[in-house]
């Protein structure tokens, strides 16, 4: 009988790939963080986002900010008023902007400045630049359009990249300021979306996942998606006779004593049933608190 061939027990194994970090990039050379503000059609199939705000941040080693750039883009046509109410933005404000080739003229021109290797954006902002330039932009110059189509490339969306760090599916910027510990409100203006952005991620590379607040929003969205998924009614019902609110009333009050997200929905379902007061899941930053509370 051949003897059998021993293995190879020393066989060096593949070295793990390392993940994705901003903070390298950065040991190699300056970087930007850009968000922008765009008007969105209001009409399903209709013409693409059109770009009215862009905000830049350049930093270097350590995220060490070296400039800032913030311009709104002049636009003659009307906002509507879910774009006022989100962003402060308005039509004043726009016609006294300036034109659309010089805002990305200066871009280009910090970008080249201070050398910037790459722009790491949370979102859309590469597709709707993209897209504005094609759709909204046939009339600029040669310059303008080549200084954008060298910017595009430089773009990388990392939203994926950080919610996969996190075990995670897409969150938004105002639930990951909240997980590294800063004021979890979003101000819809792009400078300061963008220095947010810079914050987070200088976070999470230095310090790491915060672990124990991740498991809390982790358990938010989770609990979150199945009360929604469950409620039904947001209006009180009218000519309820009286022994129906009665049996309501004690189905609620049985329910109290139940925990499950299913049974939460159903209560708030009856609450506003037989009495027309709605409710809604609370807040990120509330159910931060009761998790503290709570220890969980």
């Amino acid at each position: 009988m051949s003897k059998m061939k021993k293995r190879n027990t020393n066989r060096r194994s593949k070295p793990k790939k390392k993940s994705f970090c901003v903070a390298d990039w950065i040991r190699e050379g300056r970087v930007a963080f850009l968000d922008s503000e765009f008007v969105t059609s209001q009409q399903k199939g209709g013409p693409p986002s059109k770009l009215v705000s862009v905000g830049l941040v350049i930093c270097q080693k350590n995220f060490e900010e070296v400039e800032r750039f913030h311009s709104y883009i002049f636009n003659d046509e009307p906002l509507h008023d879910k774009f006022r109410e989100l962003t402060n933005i308005t039509e004043e404000m726009l016609l006294r902007a300036p034109s659309y080739e010089q805002v990305m003229r200066e871009i280009a021109k910090k970008l080249r400045e201070w050398n910037v290797k790459k722009i790491f954006v949370w979102g859309p902002d590469q597709m709707v630049i993209a897209q504005d330039l094609k759709y909204y932009r046939t009339d600029v110059s040669k310059h303008t359009r080549k200084a954008v189509n060298m910017m595009l490339p430089l773009m990388m969306d990392i939203e994926e990249i950080y919610s996969k760090k996190l075990k995670m599916r897409s969150i938004g910027i105002a639930n990951l300021k909240l997980l590294c510990g800063l004021k979890p409100s979003v101000s819809h203006d792009a400078l300061e979306d963008a220095v947010d952005l810079k914050n987070i991620i200088a976070y999470m590379d230095i310090h790491g996942c915060p672990e124990r607040a991740a498991n809390v929003l982790r358990q938010y969205m989770k609990e979150k998606e199945i009360y929604y998924r469950y409620r039904r009614f947001h209006e009180k019902w009218e000519g309820i006779s009286d022994e129906v609110l009665i049996k309501c009333n004690a189905l609620m009050q049985e329910l109290e004593n139940v925990e499950s997200m299913e049974a939460r929905a159903l209560k708030d379902d009856l609450h506003v049933i037989a009495i027309g007061e709605d409710a809604a899941f609370e807040e990120l930053e509330v159910f931060f608190e009761k998790a503290n509370r709570k220890k969980i």
